[in-house]
Parts: structure tokens; C-alpha cells; sequence
């Protein structure tokens, strides 16, 4: 069994201290929901999160990273053989247990909604048979849980080719879920720390790579 996990994800709700910001009220009243019910999006927000957060500017707000990596994990022949778990895990320690039998909206308008509710709700479509839940948790904390050897995908690991690496049947790979810099948590805890190309690669190519080697192994 392999566990992905999307670390450190830029995905969460507008935060309080821009909820008030204009361009986030203008988004609100287009979307008809308050603002706090809204997922941060740098395509209509980068105003207010450039005003606030500054450097951080070009990193936050990405649920499309979130959407891409899910789509890539969900729907492959590994999750589909049942050999797969995925998590999200976000920048405020919010971790989203996703079920196997999970189909994501293919329409990222569909997908923000459904993460809206999601973080909203703690659970969907209910939580009494939730696809998907959150949990407050730290990366270090759910690693442990897991209780597999961690691998920590990171452009300053050492290079490795996946087709010779080697790594056992129950392991869990850990992808950065933001668009450049390093990881926020703590990553001590990994046991391996590689890089798969000298350059930046996304999160969802990465996963795919990460995929497609254990399917190769296997299945």
C-alpha cells in the first residue's frame, strides 16, 4: 500500500484579516456567499493577499495544485486497485482524509465549491458516510500515524532516478502542495529526502511519477 501526501497545500479559506479587503467582497457578492466561505484563490484575490502577506504573495492560494494532485491520485489504476490512500494536508494543519471511492469534479469551479464545503462543514457529502473529512493534525503527526518509512520529495534531496530507487511495498510519499519555496512544517521526520529532476516540477507531475514507478512494481 502507498500513502500520498500533498504537504504543506496551499488551500484554505479567506482569512479573517482580508475577509474585509475589496477585492474578496467582490468576489463574495459575485459567488453569493459571505467571505469567510470562500476558498482563497490568488486569481481573484492576489490583490488582498499581496496587500497582506506579502512575500507570500506568489505562494498562497492555490487550490488549483490541490485540484490537479487529486485528479492525478484518484483516478489512477493504483487507487482503483485499491493500493492507494491520499491525503491533504494544509498550511494551517488541516488534513483531509480522502476515501478511495472519491471522484473529484472534473470543473475546477465545481471542485472550489466542493472544498468550500469541505472546510466549512468538516465533512462531505455528510458525516455520517463522509468521501472526504478533515482533521486537525500536523504533517509530522500524520506521518506517524501512518507508520510507514516517509519519503520526502524536495528539490534539495539527492537525484534519483524512481525506475532504480529503491523503497518498500508500505511507504509513504510526501509532495509539496505549494508553487515554489519549501516546506512550512517540520520535515525531520522523513526517512529519505529525494529529488526526482534538477528543476521545479508541479505537484501533480510529481505525483504521477510517484504513481505510475509503484504501479510498474506492483501491480
Amino acid at each position: 500500500m502507498m500513502h500520498l501526501i500533498l504537504g504543506d497545500s496551499e488551500l484554505e479559506l479567506v482569512p479573517q484579516e482580508i475577509q474585509g479587503h475589496p477585492a474578496v467582497v467582490k468576489h463574495a457578492r459575485l459567488r453569493k456567499k459571505r467571505p469567510s466561505n470562500l476558498l482563497l484563490d490568488s486569481t481573484y484575490h492576489h490583490q488582498a493577499i499581496r496587500s497582506k502577506y506579502g512575500g507570500e504573495a506568489e505562494r498562497r492560494g492555490r487550490p488549483d495544485i490541490v485540484h490537479f494532485f487529486l485528479m492525478n491520485a484518484q483516478e489512477s489504476i493504483l487507487n482503483r486497485s485499491g493500493k492507494l490512500r491520499v491525503y491533504v494536508h494544509t498550511r494551517n494543519n488541516d488534513v483531509i482524509y480522502i476515501s478511495p471511492e472519491t471522484r473529484l469534479p472534473k470543473s475546477y469551479p465545481r471542485f472550489v465549491g466542493l472544498m468550500e464545503n469541505l472546510l466549512h462543514n468538516g465533512c462531505v457529502p455528510n458525516c455520517d458516510s463522509p468521501l472526504m473529512r478533515v482533521e486537525k493534525m500536523s504533517l509530522s503527526s500524520l506521518v506517524n500515524s501512518i507508520g510507514n518509512n516517509a519519503v520526502l520529495l524536495s528539490e534539495k534531496g539527492r537525484k534519483v532516478k524512481l525506475s532504480e530507487y529503491s523503497f518498500d511495498e508500505d511507504v509513504t510519499f510526501i509532495i509539496g502542495g505549494f508553487p515554489k519555496g519549501d516546506f512550512l512544517s517540520n520535515t525531520g521526520f522523513a526517512q529519505d529526502v529525494v529529488s526526482l529532476y534538477p528543476d521545479t516540477i508541479m505537484a501533480w507531475v510529481a505525483a504521477y511519477e510517484v504513481i505510475s514507478n509503484y504501479e510498474a512494481r506492483i501491480l
